[in-house]
């Protein structure tokens, strides 16, 4: 008896000193992978730069040179030029999206007064063939300077659903005591109820055509987040989904 507790003790003892063993290993081990982790990241994210860095670079150079082409060409052509235009700001965006995220994960959100009006008519200025009509009171907001991607995510989802003939409406009104309610509505085929809830989830594709992977709904949603305001998608025409989407959101009021 006495010597099965001894061999007992002692084989506790040893297992002990194995599961010692290998907590010291896997300790080792995490900090190793850990390291690689970071440096991998690191190089990652070196190659996003060098990659955003030339890619916006050949965009500005080939939006220049359309723009230029766009002021000299006639009525037959404008059309295309202004085309043209807008796919180099709808590659721009992505970049843009890209670059947004990884601010959203690195970087900790400071809000100060932006001017609303100012952001809307830049943006809108980005899509010149698209039909637009604004309408609203200028005002300053609390966001930051990612607040223009919102607009350009909205405008480009506008855009693509609207179509050819379409139009993108976008309104400000004063909402509940100390914010604004913003609009961004298109003549799109809408989307369905069972989506609405669902589209400013990451990665949510849906069933809709030109939804692409939901990135930017998805950033668009983050972003009105962090500025402490709601956001939801509606129907352009109430009880008439198929008459065009709607997405409403509010911003607070900046004290001035």
């Amino acid at each position: 008896m006495i010597l099965t507790l001894k061999e007992t003790i002692s084989k506790l003892r040893s297992s002990e000193e194995q599961i010692t063993e290998y907590s010291e290993r896997l300790e080792e081990l995490v900090v190793t992978r850990t390291e690689e982790l970071h440096e991998s990241n690191a190089t990652a994210n070196l190659y996003l730069d060098i990659m955003s860095h030339d890619i916006n670079n050949a965009y500005t150079v080939s939006l220049g040179y359309a723009e230029m082409l766009r002021d000299v060409a006639d009525s037959s052509l404008r059309n295309y030029t202004n085309k043209m235009i807008t796919s180099i700001h709808h590659g721009i965006n992505i970049i843009e999206n890209v670059s947004t995220m990884r601010a959203l994960e690195d970087h900790e959100t400071i809000l100060k007064p932006v001017d609303l009006d100012t952001i809307i008519r830049r943006e809108m200025d980005t899509f010149p063939d698209t039909k637009m009509e604004y309408s609203g009171t200028p005002v300053w907001v609390m966001a930051d300077e990612l607040l223009s991607v919102v607009f350009s995510n909205l405008i480009d989802n506008g855009r693509k659903f609207a179509g050819l003939h379409g139009m993108v409406h976008i309104t400000v009104k004063d909402a509940e005591e100390g914010f604004v309610q913003v609009s961004v509505e298109d003549t799109g085929k809408g989307i369905p109820d069972a989506m609405k809830e669902e589209i400013f989830n990451r990665f949510t594709t849906g069933t809709l055509p030109g939804t692409g992977k939901g990135l930017g709904l998805f950033i668009t949603g983050t972003l009105i987040g962090r500025y402490g305001g709601t956001i939801r998608a509606d129907d352009r025409v109430s009880g008439k989904p198929d008459a065009g989407a709607a997405i409403r959101f509010t911003l607070k009021k900046a004290d001035r």
